[in-house]
């Protein structure tokens, strides 16, 4: 891990989850294509996503959810914390556009231990601020920094 385990103790709502900013080329589409198998054409052939309306090719969901749950286990400092990823996609992306991530804790539901569930709502987001993925991760949270996040 390269920052420590964020504690539950220490985070408020509304607190803002550090952005992140991804802009997705034609060649990571395919090469993210490939390794997830993703077979539609729209996500690697340019000809066939202008023939069906879009600039460029599309950028996949998966990808999409990638950014997602990388902006909140960052932010957690452990991949263990996220507990669940759901999405809702709103917007078509395609190669070349640039993506911001944005995350917000919006609840915060303590458990016995001192730690407890940070529900943070997350967006993918155009530079012109078209909301292409609207989210939320939820994250158990210890109650230490020293502590590993448990999924149990």
């Amino acid at each position: 891990m390269s920052v420590p385990t964020r504690s539950f103790s220490e985070i408020r709502v509304g607190d803002e989850l550090p952005a992140a900013t991804h802009t997705p080329t034609r060649l990571t589409l395919f090469l993210f294509g490939v390794a997830y198998w993703t077979a539609h054409r729209i996500h690697y052939d340019v000809e066939l996503a202008r023939a069906e309306g879009y600039d460029d090719v599309l950028v996949t969901a998966n990808l999409l959810s990638a950014y997602l749950a990388a902006l909140a286990t960052g932010w957690a400092g452990d991949p263990d914390c996220l507990v669940a990823l759901s999405e809702r996609n709103l917007s078509p992306a395609v190669a070349g556009d640039t993506l911001t991530i944005r995350g917000t804790v919006a609840e915060l539901i303590p458990d016995t231990e001192g730690g407890g569930i940070a529900d943070c709502a997350l967006t993918v987001e155009q530079a012109d601020g078209t909301v292409v993925v609207s989210a939320t991760a939820t994250l158990r949270l210890p109650a230490s920094a020293e502590k590993p996040c448990s999924t149990e």
